[in-house]
């Protein structure tokens, strides 16, 4: 009996991985995690980019199961540092933003070799717009975000800000793992 590569583990191999041209992280980033995020976002909508604005949010169930899907972003609030999407009061996300407000968003644009990974408190947003009174509005207020910019070479430049009661750290580009 042999121990071949199945074709799916062959074909993962042989497929190129972070194959997008390397984009430059910028020598100035825009103050804050939220004028990054929207710098970013915005390239990936000028660039076609498609579905730019679908992010994955991940939350905990009653159970304490992770959970996982896309949604469509609806805006960023840059003074607040506030992600905002739009849901349905009785959808299973918003049942377990109110057993357990906090969640995580992830937004991967690989055209870019870009992704943003925010953790923190969800809240219902009341001041936020949305198109039906069958939606209601609510904001991922993150305590860490963290940009990581792909590298074919593998020296992936990352960068964390952390919310702190004065305002945010960050950590400045770096091509080390960040710690935690």
């Amino acid at each position: 009996m042999t121990d071949a590569p199945s074709p799916l583990v062959r074909a993962l191999v042989a497929h190129p991985v972070l194959a997008a041209p390397a984009y430059p992280a910028p020598d100035r980033a825009p103050a804050g995690p939220a004028g990054l995020f929207t710098a970013w976002l915005l390239d990936a909508l000028a660039a076609g980019v498609p579905d730019a604005q679908v992010l994955t949010l991940a939350t905990v169930d009653a159970e304490g199961r992770p959970d996982a899907r896309a949604l469509v972003l609806r805006d960023v609030e840059l003074p607040a540092a506030a992600w905002h999407f739009w849901t349905e009061p009785d959808s299973p996300k918003a049942r377990q933003f109110t057993a357990r407000p906090e969640a995580a968003l992830t937004a991967y644009w690989p055209a870019h070799g870009r992704q943003v990974r925010l953790r923190g408190p969800v809240r219902p947003s009341p001041g936020c717009t949305t198109p039906s009174p069958d939606l209601h509005c609510y904001a991922l207020h993150p305590d860490q975000v963290e940009f990581w910019q792909a590298s074919p070479d593998r020296h992936h430049l990352r960068r964390r800000h952390t919310r702190t009661p004065t305002g945010w750290t960050d950590t400045g580009w770096t091509d080390t793992r960040l710690p935690g």
